[in-house]
């Protein structure tokens, strides 16, 4: 599999090219007929990448019958290249490094209060006055909204400072 595309393309490729010169080769035929294989995944890679950076985000890509097209569209759909999606994984890696340690700090940071309310209301989507209800003693709205932001702020204050510690090691 060569960038996403099918083998067998590339290989009738060099078939056809091969047939086209009448099987003619300087030396053992296995040896020509590999480096012929090569060279047409190489044009077809460079064709590829050529089309992937050239491409206009307004232009559809073309269908056309031709198999190697259909391919090479695939190939290039909407590939920013090897280098970007290491690091998109890298990113993707990252954000749940600090989701769990923000899971963390809910359970080691927060008061049993704070944590039912910013339970409630961020994860759970309850209004801030009908968790002020529920809470023995009730609380106003407002001041559920201030439990939120204050727990808010500890939650992300724990969650940089492990960041901190994990980016010094």
């Amino acid at each position: 599999m060569i960038a996403g595309m099918d083998p067998w393309v590339v290989v009738d490729e060099a078939w056809s090219s091969m047939a086209q010169a009448g099987f003619r080769s300087e030396g053992p035929f296995l040896q020509f007929a590999i480096r012929v294989a090569r060279n047409k995944a190489l044009d077809a890679l460079g064709r590829a990448e050529a089309r992937r950076r050239d491409r206009s985000l307004d232009k559809p890509i073309s269908t056309s019958d031709d198999a190697e097209h259909r391919v090479l569209a695939d190939v290039t759909v909407g590939s920013p290249g090897a280098d970007a999606d290491y690091f998109s994984r890298m990113e993707h890696l990252d954000a749940i490094q600090r989701l769990a340690l923000a899971e963390e700090a809910i359970y080691r940071v927060l008061s049993d209060t704070e944590r039912s309310a910013f339970l409630a209301v961020r994860v759970a989507g309850k209004s801030r006055a009908a968790v002020g209800r529920e809470l023995d003693p009730p609380i106003t709205g407002q001041r559920v909204g201030q439990v939120i932001a204050a727990a808010t702020v500890r939650i992300k204050a724990y969650v940089e400072e492990h960041e901190a510690r994990v980016g010094a090691i």
